[in-house]
């Protein structure tokens, strides 16, 4: 196992890259929900207006308004993602497991799971 700091570093940045995956690839959809939200009588479709959004404005008009998202997913995916790596170091010690053991049970798992959502800010 990594150093305890580079570990920290890798479950850090793998969760700001998960958040980044995850707006990307559903900013487009949530535009187009709140844009029938909003005229709900001007689109009858869902694909409708999909499709009228980007003849408009082009693939950019879906991603209009990510900034926020993205700065929102990208901090709390990286929080959940660095606090989950230091509730496993935490059951490894109780559980008198090596430093770089990894956590085969599902007990341990569920421990891990357990500890986080206890200490998680949501």
């Amino acid at each position: 196992m990594a150093h305890p700091m580079i570990q920290s570093i890798i479950d850090f940045s793998a969760g700001a890259i998960g958040g980044t995956a995850c707006v990307m690839s559903g900013q487009p959809f949530d535009t187009t929900k709140v844009k029938m939200q909003t005229f709900p009588s001007l689109y009858r479709s869902f694909s409708q207006c999909f499709l009228d959004t980007c003849r408009s404005g082009g693939v950019r008009a879906l991603y209009k308004g990510t900034a926020p998202a993205l700065a929102a997913n990208i901090i709390e995916n990286a929080v959940l993602f660095f606090s989950y790596g230091r509730c496993q170091d935490a059951v490894r010690l109780v559980c008198a497991l090596d430093k770089g053991a990894e956590l085969r049970s599902v007990k341990t798992h569920a421990l891990s799971g357990l500890l986080w959502a206890a200490t998680s800010f949501k």
